[in-house]
């Protein structure tokens, strides 16, 4: 699991372009929690993008 705290970051760091077409929580969220419940891939990708987390 990676988490990259803007696009552009996560965009340079993998060659891959990022979408807002995917799963997301406000920052006051957490990704700990989502992934434990199973909404989330815990290999997954998260990134910051304002005051979400996308996956």
């Amino acid at each position: 699991m990676a988490y990259y705290s803007s696009p552009k970051k996560y965009e340079m760091a993998t060659g891959k372009r990022f979408t807002e077409n995917c799963s997301c929580i406000h920052v006051t969220g957490s990704i700990r929690g989502m992934v434990k419940l199973g909404f989330w891939s815990k290999d997954s990708d998260k990134v910051r993008h304002g005051k979400w987390i996308y996956q």
